[in-house]
């Protein structure tokens, strides 16, 4: 492995003048030197050492990612919006899928505190919950920014759950659903609580009463929209008209339930979920949903952690707007 001493030897120069070029310190270097260390540095194939060089300037250029599930084609967006920011930025990314698991996650946090990391972002899935009962946040020691409505005294970038979820259920009321039930995510997750918010407040403003039945506990997967289904009231008097899922997986799985069961969409049943994944554009019907900006929750999330770090003042709290992208699902022909 070439070392900083074999570019001195290689340049005829000291290892102390290799450092400063390489940290483009301010000392003085004349041209020609600068271009001899910059010369061997290329020919010998030579990397510095990052470790070293972090502790020098007590920063590794790197952040932590956190994030619950990678096959969930909700995250793909924020993590290719945190990526580029990084990388125009200068830092590298280290990815931690955690499955939901706090075991992983507390093994997670374990490596980025071991491997120094300058930042980290975390973003759905419990995982800021399971990080303040490991005092990960305790000493702010590492700057820390959270996607997301979480309890913790952290900078955060969100959107409005509550007001989002009411207005898909709003859509439904207006096209004269009053029988309208919904999938949640899990009962722990502060996301599918504020998407519960919301579609008590659309269905009571409007007087509608809801029925026990109508709510059906979920976990964001496929299936369990597609399960979900067959706890719902389908037929007789009884039966609902519309569904809102609380995102676009389990509302994808409720409408292949509702097909199998020899119901059409959205003539029998309207169907509106929650994200705007790329998938909801091309099934049939086509999901009408609530577009989530995921990219730009990426791209604001590493940009606020990049103003922490460069030691700026950030804002607690940056809300991004959604939209309703209503397709065919929610609108007869």
């Amino acid at each position: 492995m070439v070392t900083i001493k074999d570019v001195a030897k290689h340049a005829g120069v000291s290892v102390t003048t290799v450092s400063r070029v390489l940290n483009n310190s301010r000392h003085p270097i004349s041209p020609e030197t600068r271009e001899r260390v910059l010369a061997a540095i290329k020919e010998l194939g030579f990397y510095p050492n990052a470790m070293a060089r972090s502790l020098q300037l007590h920063e590794t250029k790197t952040i932590g990612l956190i994030l619950p599930d990678i096959a969930n084609p909700y995250y793909p967006g924020i993590v290719r919006g945190v990526e580029d920011v990084a990388h125009e930025k200068g830092y590298t990314v280290i990815l931690c899928n955690t499955d939901r698991s706090r075991e992983r996650t507390k093994a997670y946090l374990r490596v980025l505190r071991e491997k120094r990391v300058d930042g980290v972002i975390f973003t759905g899935g419990g995982a800021v919950e399971d990080a303040s009962r490991e005092h990960f946040f305790d000493h702010g020691q590492i700057a820390t920014v959270v996607i997301g409505r979480h309890k913790a005294d952290l900078p955060a970038v969100q959107v409005d759950n509550v007001q989002s979820a009411q207005e898909a259920v709003e859509h439904l009321i207006k096209l004269g659903h009053r029988r309208i039930a919904t999938i949640t995510g899990p009962a722990v997750s502060t996301t599918a609580r504020d998407r519960l918010e919301g579609y008590r407040r659309a269905m009571e403003a409007e007087g509608i009463a809801i029925e026990s039945a109508w709510i059906v506990e979920g976990d964001f997967e496929f299936n369990s929209g597609y399960q979900a289904v067959g706890k719902l009231p389908l037929q007789g008097p009884e039966k609902i008209t519309a569904i809102f899922a609380h995102n676009d997986l389990m509302a994808i799985g409720a409408i292949k339930a509702l097909q199998e069961k020899g119901l059409k969409v959205p003539e029998d049943v309207a169907v509106v979920g929650f994200d705007n994944i790329p998938l909801a554009s091309f099934i049939t019907p086509a999901l009408s949903t609530v577009a989530v900006p995921v990219y730009d929750l990426g791209v604001t999330a590493m940009r606020v952690l990049a103003e922490l770090l460069a030691g700026r003042k950030v804002p607690p709290v940056t809300v991004l707007a959604t939209h309703l992208e209503v397709r065919e699902s929610s609108l007869l022909k």
